[in-house]
C-alpha cells in the first residue's frame, strides 16, 4: 500500500530513546486477517534499502515459510522430506554452525516429532532437506504378556501445525545467531515476526508466546545493563511482532507488561482510502484488541474449549471497560447480569448481590488459572464464564468478527498482486 512508509516510520519512532534515556525493544501490533500485515512486514524489511545496501531486518512471515517446501514422493508415497532453500540469504548465515541440538530442544517444547538433516556433497555446510520421524508404542505379546514396544516410524509427513513449528524453531536458531553477534548478521537492527500462530492449538500458542517474550525481555535487560554501565554504541535489537491471534497478543502483552515503553498498536485499513491506519494503545484508552479477545472466548465457548485462563482474559476486558467509563469496580459493569439464564428478580439474589457475586467470581477464579499450565474449566465454571461473556456482549454491544478466516495473509497478497 502507498502509505506503508508512514506506518513504518511511526513504528521506528517508537524505539527512540527519550529524554530520560528510557527505551523499549518491542512493538506489539494487533490486526485482523486481511489488513495487510504480511505486506507491511515485507516493506519494513526493505525500507530505505537501495541497491547493494545491507539488510537491516530479519523477518519471519509467510514468505519465510515458503523457503521450505515438501517433496512428497508422489510415485511411491514412502519418502517424504522437507526441502530447504539453501540459496536464501536468511539460511546461508547458518553455514558451518552446529544448530541441530538447539533446534531439537526448541521443538521438544511443542511436539514429540524428531528430525534428521541431509547434506549434499556440493554444499556440506547447509542442509538441503530434512526428514521426520516419530516414536510410537505398539502392543506386543511377549512370554504370554502384552507389553509396549517402541517403534520408530521414519519419513513421515508431519501436520501443517508441526511444520510451522519446525520452521519457527529453525528461525529461532537464526535469531540466536543474531543475538549472539554472529558476524554474518552484524548489520541486523530489527527482528520482524508476523503472525506465526496459524494451525496451532491454544497450549502451543501460550508456550510459543512465552518462549518469544522471554527472549525479548532478556535482550532488553542486556541492552539496559550495557547502557547503565556507560558502554558507548551498544548494539540494540528491536522487535516488531504482529498478529491477528487474540490469545497470542494477550499472552505477549502479559509477558512484556513490565516494559513501560512497550509499543502497543492496533493496525486497521481504511477501505475508502485503501490505506493502513496505525493507532497507539495507550494506558489511558481501551485496548482495541478487546474485541478480538472476546471473539477468542466466543470461539472457545462454541467449541467447548474454555480454559481456566479465560477468566484472566475476561478480567482484562472488564478492566479496560472499567477504566474507560471511570468505574471504581466491576459491580456497575455487571449490573443486569443473569444467573443461570434468569434475571435477578427470578432468583434469590438482589440486583446488587448478583453483580457482587459475579465480581467475586472474577476476582477468585482469575488467580486459579495459569496461562502457562492450561486446564479446561469444569462445567460450573464454564457456566459462570459464559454468563459473564454473554452479559458483556449484550450490555456493551460487542460486534465480534470471525477470526477463523481460511484466507492467509500470503494468499491475500497473491490475490492482490502484491507478492
Amino acid at each position: 500500500m502507498a502509505n506503508n512508509e508512514v506506518i513504518i516510520k511511526a513504528l521506528r519512532r517508537g524505539f527512540e530513546v527519550d529524554d530520560r534515556d528510557q527505551f523499549t525493544n518491542c512493538a506489539l501490533v494487533f490486526a485482523y486477517n486481511g489488513t495487510g500485515k504480511t505486506r507491511l512486514s515485507y516493506d519494513f524489511a526493505h525500507y530505505g534499502r537501495g541497491e547493494g545496501a545491507t539488510q537491516h531486518t530479519l523477518y519471519y512471515n509467510a514468505y519465510t515459510e515458503d523457503l521450505f517446501t515438501w517433496d512428497n514422493d508422489l510415485e511411491n508415497n514412502t519418502d517424504h522430506h522437507l526441502l530447504i532453500n539453501q540459496n536464501a540469504a536468511l539460511i546461508q548465515g547458518l553455514a558451518g554452525s552446529s544448530f541441530s541440538v538447539d533446534l531439537g530442544k526448541y521443538l521438544q517444547i511443542f511436539t514429540d516429532i524428531d528430525f534428521k538433516f541431509h547434506y549434499d556433497e556440493e554444499n556440506a555446510e547447509i542442509p538441503d532437506y530434512v526428514v521426520f520421524n516419530k516414536k510410537i508404542k505398539k502392543r506386543k505379546l511377549v512370554a504370554g504378556k502384552m507389553e509396549n514396544e517402541e517403534i520408530d516410524i521414519e519419513n513421515i509427513k508431519i501436520s501443517r501445525g508441526e511444520e510451522r513449528l519446525f520452521v519457527w524453531c529453525f528461525f529461532r536458531c537464526i535469531l540466536d545467531q543474531v543475538l549472539k553477534g554472529n558476524d554474518t548478521y552484524k548489520d541486523i537492527e530489527y527482528i520482524y515476526i508476523d503472525d506465526p500462530m496459524s494451525s496451532l492449538d491454544d497450549n502451543n500458542v501460550i508456550a510459543f508466546a512465552q518462549q518469544l517474550y522471554t527472549t525479548i525481555r532478556q535482550q532488553l535487560k542486556q541492552e539496559i545493563d550495557e547502557q547503565r554501565a556507560g558502554k558507548e554504541d551498544f548494539r540494540r535489537i528491536k522487535f516488531v511482532v504482529s498478529t491477528h491471534h487474540a490469545l497470542f497478543f494477550h499472552t505477549m502483552l502479559h509477558g512484556l507488561i513490565a516494559d513501560k515503553k512497550l509499543g502497543r498498536y492496533y493496525l486497521s485499513r481504511n477501505k475508502q482510502k485503501d490505506q493502513l491506519v496505525l493507532k497507539s494503545m495507550s494506558d489511558n484508552t481501551p485496548f482495541y484488541y478487546n474485541v478480538a479477545m472476546m471473539s477468542e472466548i466466543q470461539r472457545a465457548i462454541e467449541t467447548d474449549r474454555l480454559y481456566t485462563f479465560h477468566f484472566t482474559v475476561l478480567r482484562s476486558v472488564m478492566e479496560k471497560i472499567k477504566e474507560f467509563f471511570g468505574h471504581r469496580d466491576f459491580a456497575i459493569i455487571l449490573e443486569g447480569i443473569k444467573y443461570k439464564g434468569e434475571t435477578y428478580d427470578r432468583t434469590a439474589f438482589s440486583q446488587e448481590d448478583l453483580a457482587d457475586f459475579y465480581s467475586r467470581v472474577v476476582n477468585v477464579l482469575t488467580h486459579q488459572g495459569s496461562m502457562f499450565a492450561p486446564a479446561l474449566m469444569n462445567d460450573d465454571n464454564k457456566e459462570l464464564a459464559t454468563a459473564i461473556f454473554n452479559h458483556l456482549v449484550e450490555k456493551y454491544q460487542f460486534v465480534l468478527p470471525n477470526l477463523n478466516s481460511s484466507w492467509s495473509e500470503a494468499r491475500i497478497a497473491r490475490e492482490n498482486g502484491n507478492e
